[in-house]
């Protein structure tokens, strides 16, 4: 540390019990961190950290003045585990907290106090934006001497107070007005903070604009942001560069904005990021929130990326009473139809995807079920996500809970686990399990068929086979709802997966916090987490069918589709064509040899033409002429996969292929076709 500054360790931590996974840079703390610096130059020395165990070794050698974390919730759990080991090693050190866990809606003194209650080391809590409230809490500490126990003594702007050290007493100060130019803040990319980063494999995360015009009642985003503003165009660009020059570990980018293409100038950003991955093959693929509106804005700014990213048309749900009662407007279908019509189209083919969340207040089974038919019947890939409730949101509030939710548990935040200086450690979800129209089974229910949606549909697995049972009158949904019966009856091999993955959602409906991770913190469940036998469910269920079950799984699909098309009068000769299309879909999927390593091309021969079929946009049914292609990858597709293989390589394939198909866009996963 240089003489006369203070040591501020910052932390963006996140668990490493899993390995490495798809973790960020701290772009967070690096903002808090570099806004310090630039207001304190002479005072302040600014450390950033993600592994936690590397902040803990570091509180063991050296004096950190104060030790600020960032609170989500997948890691509020870790971060009171760390800021007590603060206290313990340095009990003079200010510890502060901040991040969506607080906003304008809970930064009261009810709130605050069951938060310190419960996180009793952490001192201070900057609400809302955090640079500018962090400054001034820093600025109260140097000038009180860096005494935390007279800076608890009263109220701090933008900032809750842990008055006592127990949450008995807690000062509630008003949060702080938004900067009104984000330039403020010095890049903490191209000032070299985050420069220690580029060298694990961790995805770096941009961000061009701040705030949402939309305030959805489930979402945190943007709330005590105001109008939205924006960083410099030529900040932006770069950071864009200085990124691309220096990323060598990762292909995936995150842009951090709440809806990417709502501002003109959004083109000229996803040209550049267009022109990164062209100069320096990075980034090879982004994860973007895309805006809800302007759809033809949408599709000028996705061709300008050079389909570098899936488009999002998020719905949430299609039912007109679920909308009102969560205040969302959403992009209406026959423009989502456009986007997919016009982003199909070319010889860069973008996929369009939409989300839909169960549990909802106000969805019913029958209203669910009716926007996957909708989406699906529109080309778009969908993911459904269960309702979890997040602090700080006008969904988690006492009158949101009473009015529409019947029965909330608890499940582990996937990955979230570890153990940290000889204590095991994980953090959890607070989930809806039953509502005023949905009852708890109802819900249960959808478990296992949105995994099939997941892996048959949204990531392309059975794409194939369910567009040409729709060409001969079966609809998708309804092929994945008789499948779904089928593993139920099913009295072998498949019916013993059906078992196993309703096991493993009963861990997902814990009655509180304390009882998820009493089990989860036992030994032998622990161990399981370790092992990468525990994971994302519908992930799990993906690469159990894939790997360990596909024979099995391959004849249920062709009797269920007999029967289907039987019942539906198709032609007879569609059941060779399903045959045929089962054969098409499992060489499709990409290969890895014993030693993890890509398949480059296999070839194929088909009795039908779906070369051609493809090609014609899945139209009608495939001609009966026989074929023979060539499987590959590309060059690009190829260089995204390897690195993927080298950031999630783990001994348990399962594991390593389900971390590679969270953050990859689906087409990544499966060869190119052409005439051999």
């Amino acid at each position: 540390m240089t003489q006369n500054k203070i040591l501020i360790f910052l932390g963006d931590l996140v668990h490493t019990g899993a390995g490495m996974g798809q973790w960020t840079f701290p772009l967070n703390v690096g903002y808090v961190g570099a806004y310090a610096r630039k207001c304190f130059p002479d005072a302040v020395e600014v450390r950033l950290f993600k592994r936690p165990e590397r902040l803990i070794e570091a509180l063991k050698t050296e004096r950190p003045a104060v030790v600020g974390l960032s609170h989500y919730v997948w890691n509020a759990n870790l971060d009171r585990h760390v800021h007590g080991l603060v206290k313990r090693y340095h009990p003079q050190a200010l510890t502060v907290g901040g991040g969506p866990n607080f906003t304008s809606l809970n930064a009261d003194a009810d709130h605050a106090r069951a938060f310190f209650a419960r996180h009793a080391a952490c001192d201070a809590y900057v609400v809302n934006q955090g640079e500018v409230g962090f400054a001034r809490l820093l600025e109260r500490f140097l000038a009180l001497g860096c005494d935390p126990e007279r800076l608890r003594q009263e109220p701090v702007p933008g900032c809750l107070v842990n008055a006592d050290g127990r949450g008995g007493a807690v000062h509630v100060a008003p949060p702080l007005e938004p900067l009104p130019d984000l330039d403020a803040i010095p890049s903490p990319y191209l000032t070299g903070l985050l420069d220690p980063f580029f060298a694990e494999a961790m995805t770096p995360i941009l961000e061009t604009n701040r705030s949402c015009p939309y305030r959805c009642t489930f979402c945190a985003w943007g709330i005590g942001t105001g109008k939205l503003t924006r960083f410099s165009d030529q900040r932006v660009f770069e950071e864009i560069d200085y990124v691309a020059r220096r990323c060598r570990k990762s292909m995936n980018l995150f842009l951090a904005d709440a809806n990417f293409s709502i501002l003109p100038r959004d083109e000229q950003i996803a040209a550049r990021l267009h022109q990164a991955h062209e100069a320096h093959g990075f980034p090879g693929h982004c994860s973007i929130q895309w805006n809800k509106g302007n759809p033809e804005r949408v599709v000028r700014v996705a061709r300008a990326l050079g389909g570098l990213s899936d488009i999002t048309a998020t719905l949430q749900s299609n039912d007109p009473k679920v909308l009102q009662a969560i205040q969302r407007t959403n992009l209406p279908l026959e423009k989502v139809e456009e986007v997919v019509a016009v982003l199909g189209q070319g010889r860069k083919r973008i996929t369009v995807f939409s989300e839909l969340i169960l549990g909802l207040p106000e969805e019913t089974r029958a209203s669910h079920l009716a926007a996957n038919r909708l989406l699906m019947d529109r080309g778009v890939e969908v993911v459904n996500f269960n309702l979890y409730l997040l602090p700080g949101t006008a969904m988690s509030s006492a009158e949101t809970r009473q009015r529409y939710f019947r029965t909330v548990g608890w499940r582990i935040q996937d990955g979230a686990f570890g153990e940290y200086d000889g204590v095991r450690v994980i953090d959890g979800q607070e989930i809806v399990l039953a509502t005023t129209t949905m009852g708890r089974e109802e819900l249960r229910g959808f478990r296992f068929i949105h995994a099939l949606i997941q892996f048959m549909w949204s990531r392309k697995y059975f794409h194939d086979t369910l567009t040409l049972l729709g060409v001969h009158g079966v609809h998708p949904l309804d092929a994945i709802l008789a499948l779904a019966d089928g593993f139920a009856a099913d009295t072998g091999p498949l019916g013993r997966v059906m078992d196993w993955f309703r096991s493993d959602h009963d861990l997902e409906n814990f009655p509180d916090f304390e009882s998820l991770s009493d089990y989860w913190t036992g030994t032998a469940p622990f161990q399981r987490l370790r092992s990468g036998d525990y994971g994302k469910l519908n992930f799990q269920l993906t690469f159990k069918i894939l790997l360990d079950h596909y024979p099995e799984f391959l004849a249920l699909m062709q009797r269920v589709g007999e029967s289907l098309l039987a019942a539906a009068g198709a032609d007879p000769a569609a059941v060779d064509q399903v045959r045929e299309v089962l054969r098409l879909s499992r060489a499709l999927r990409i290969e890895l040899t014993g030693e993890q390593a890509l398949v480059d091309r296999k070839r194929l021969d088909m009795e039908y033409d779906f070369l051609a079929w493809r090609a014609n946009g899945r139209r009608g049914a495939p001609e009966p002429v026989r074929t023979t292609c060539e499987l590959f990858l590309p060059d690009a597709q190829r260089a995204n996969l390897q690195r993927q293989l080298e950031q999630f390589r783990a001994a348990n394939i399962h594991a390593t292929l389900r971390k590679m198909s969270e953050y990859i866009s689906s087409e990544d996963f499966f060869y190119k076709l052409r005439a051999a």
